[in-house]
């Protein structure tokens, strides 16, 4: 993985098309972004492993990447700008729970989870944005397994 960084603009800019970002005041948004990294991938490379250690948010600045669940052949769904990624790990404890790979040449930002629970305590309307996401995931996944089992 290389790094080069994004620009701050460009880094307030990704998060304005993040949900989860979004409703926050552009200052407030700008701070944030000033503290995020940039991470690059090549097409083909992977962002980490399921069950690798999870510390850090992630959100698609730029490209495609692809989420693939353990004993599954196919991805389960595919992310681009504004997606946010390895928010479980921070609720859960554990490693992560999805292989992601990038599909194109990818850039993202990432904050690791001591700075993202502060953001959380201060911007709790970002909480509940988060918490609506993650409800959506799990009813998809279960649309999915619900699917898998009938055919």
């Amino acid at each position: 993985m290389k790094t080069s960084a994004l620009t701050v603009a460009a880094r307030t800019q990704i998060l304005s098309t993040c949900p989860l970002f979004a409703g926050i005041p552009a200052a407030d948004r700008a701070l944030l972004a000033e503290i995020m990294e940039t991470e690059r991938l090549r097409a083909g490379e992977i962002l980490f492993e399921a069950s690798d250690p999870s510390d850090r948010v992630y959100v698609v600045s730029e490209g495609r990447l692809v989420v693939c669940l353990p004993n599954e052949s196919q991805p389960v769904r595919t992310l681009g700008p504004g997606d946010i990624i390895g928010e479980y790990g921070m609720f859960l404890n554990c490693g992560h729970s999805a292989t992601i790979r990038a599909e194109t040449d990818a850039a993202l930002v990432s904050l690791d989870y001591t700075r993202f629970r502060s953001f959380l305590l201060r911007f709790p309307e970002a909480t509940l944005v988060l918490l609506r996401t993650t409800v959506e995931r799990l009813v998809a996944a279960e649309s999915r397994a619900r699917s898998s089992s009938h055919t």
